[in-house]
């Protein structure tokens, strides 16, 4: 069986917005987990929030921590770190906490190249048109195909204003951000969309199951 938890605390904020250490809040969710016995995993709540603000904001070093890993539960538990952008409760009617509608692609290409298990919010597929639900598509059948898993293997190159970079288990490199970069001899693009690029080794090309 598979079960995932929701676990919604506040955040950690100031005068200025978010502030860049959120540990003790994924620290709450390790805690959580703990006191579970090891039984579910946990909506990443911590990721959701650092991550709707770093590409809102182009602030990707909010998206690397002290020790060079994600800032969110997946950067301590991957494996039971539930990835989203997303859900009902923060998107959709309610709109509780949503992530910022321009750049919800962005955040797929982040969630869907990253450790992790990461959900798809139905809304994003089938009520925010094609050019949505073809590029969450594309980008779910790269993360099958490459053999990407939640607890992949990741190294951020880049985490700075407009850029981020990161390689996944050697074969994969996602960019977020404006800013220019070259990955140098032996990546093929395989993927991009407004905000991202992704490339692989394989030197593949992926498209949407609804093409």
């Amino acid at each position: 069986p598979f079960t995932v938890s929701e676990v919604w605390t506040p955040m950690n904020y100031d005068g200025s917005g978010l502030t860049p250490n959120q540990d003790g809040h994924r620290q709450y969710l390790c805690n959580y987990l703990d006191g579970a016995g090891g039984a579910v995993s946990a909506f990443d709540f911590t990721t959701k929030g650092i991550l709707q603000v770093a590409c809102e904001r182009g602030e990707y070093w909010r998206l690397r921590d002290e020790n060079n890993k994600p800032t969110g539960l997946l950067g301590w538990w991957p494996s039971r770190a539930i990835t989203f952008v997303d859900n009902h409760d923060t998107g959709s009617t309610q709109a509780h906490w949503p992530f910022p509608g321009h750049k919800v692609l962005e955040g797929y290409a982040y969630i869907l190249t990253h450790p992790g298990t990461p959900t798809i919010f139905w809304d994003h597929v089938f009520q925010w048109g094609d050019d949505h639900q073809k590029q969450i598509s594309a980008l779910a059948r790269l993360r099958i195909m490459e053999g990407i898993h939640a607890e992949s293997e990741i190294e951020i190159l880049h985490a700075d204003h407009n850029l981020y970079v990161a390689t996944i288990d050697g074969k994969v490199l996602v960019k977020l951000g404006q800013n220019h970069y070259a990955p140098g001899q032996g990546w093929k693009v395989a993927l991009s969309g407004n905000g991202y690029t992704i490339w692989s080794q394989k030197g593949m090309k992926y498209s949407s199951i609804f093409e």
